[in-house]
């Protein structure tokens, strides 16, 4: 599903962000990416939604060569990745439901497909009575699953969620996590979550990578005990 071999990457200001990075991971995998600020969290997800390419080594995602890709294959190739943000990015002026549409509205599904898609995933993040709320109407914890529904509403074979429950007390990145692990279970969806959170990933122990300085430190095993000095 995704295969990142020998991967550097040196950005041309001078910057080495990631250095051999060796990692494969497989259909319907749950795996955390933690590690500080600086570490190369960013740049490996930017390497694999394709908005940078890599300076030396290969980073293929579902089979595709991500960094042969040419400009305007990027577009088609992101119709396999779903992504959610620390912050949500949700359009203020839209309600959810057509938050959730416009998202399918841009790829050219047609209305039945989208209108219907679009219930089905507020379904699955239990909003299904929200749908003409707008964002400024619900809490953070709503509104990041509304931002999951975005992100699942195409049937992604990746999703990526950058720092989801990073806006959220203790009790709604909970409940964010199970919704990220029913979606992972329900429709086989592989999900890489980058995180700060260490006491989140050490009660829902999955696969760990940690990175520190561009380098992959370690690669722990599902159940494995993340310390707090990593």
């Amino acid at each position: 599903m995704i295969e990142c071999s020998h991967v550097y990457k040196k950005y041309k200001n001078g910057t080495n962000a990631l250095y051999d990075i060796n990692v494969s991971v497989e259909q319907g995998e749950f795996i955390y990416i933690i590690g500080p600020t600086g570490s190369g969290k960013s740049t490996l997800i930017r390497l694999l939604d394709g908005e940078e390419i890599p300076t030396k080594g290969t980073v293929k995602v579902v089979g595709i060569d991500v960094g042969s890709l040419r400009a305007s294959q990027i577009p088609i190739y992101r119709r396999n990745i779903g992504v959610v943000f620390q912050d949500y990015k949700l359009l203020p002026t839209k309600t959810v439901f057509e938050n959730i549409t416009y998202a399918l509205e841009v790829i050219k599904m047609k209305k039945p497909q989208v209108r219907a898609r679009a219930k089905e995933v507020m379904g699955v993040v239990g909003l299904s009575e929200k749908g003409n709320a707008f964002p400024h109407e619900l809490s953070g914890g709503q509104q990041q699953r509304v931002a999951i529904a975005r992100a699942i509403a195409n049937r992604p074979k990746v999703l990526i969620a950058d720092e989801p429950t990073g806006n959220l007390d203790p009790g709604k990145s909970d409940e964010i996590m199970d919704l990220l692990e029913r979606i992972n279970r329900k429709f086989g969806t592989t999900i890489l979550m980058v995180t700060h959170d260490l006491t989140l990933v050490n009660k829902h122990r999955k696969r760990t990578v940690v990175l520190e300085h561009g380098h992959i430190v370690a690669d722990l095993a599902e159940g494995g005990y993340v310390r707090h000095d990593q």
